[in-house]
């Protein structure tokens, strides 16, 4: 029997080699940020990423956006999930997917070569997390 997968995985190879080149991933550009904008990564401490968040909706915005890329987008799901969840069915959520293109620059090690550069695409989630409406009519009605 023959124990070859008639499929094999084809494997992820660099474009360029790790002992002559120097890989620096540029930061993807980021529109405008509003004061509603919050950018989840995976460095930050989750706790203080869910009291941000809860402070803003808190301190009177109807509104935040949650914007995760990449390996954040569970992190970013959960903490949208958790701030839902705990809010006594105050708030609701929307979300939508997009595909962010990022840039890489590759600098050789030795001054033989020029500067080269790769275009890659990684996934991106966008999290609008509002207040719901029928709260805001209780809220008017008891002014």
């Amino acid at each position: 029997m023959d124990n070859t997968n008639p499929n094999p995985k084809p494997q992820k190879r660099s474009l360029f080699n790790k002992k002559t080149h120097q890989q620096k991933k540029k930061p993807p550009n980021k529109p405008r940020k509003r004061q509603n904008d919050i950018y989840i990564t995976t460095k930050s401490n989750y706790k203080a990423q869910q009291k941000y968040c809860k402070d803003l909706l808190d301190s009177g915005l109807k509104e935040i956006y949650l914007h995760c890329l990449g390996n954040a987008i569970n992190r970013g799901l959960n903490l949208a999930l958790d701030l839902v969840n705990n809010s006594n069915d105050t708030l609701t959520y929307a979300l939508n997917t997009s595909t962010i293109h990022l840039t890489d620059e590759f600098h050789p090690l030795c001054d033989d070569e020029d500067v080269s550069i790769q275009k890659r695409n990684n996934s991106a989630v966008h999290i609008k997390i509002a207040r719901n409406s029928a709260y805001d009519i209780d809220i008017a009605c008891t002014l």
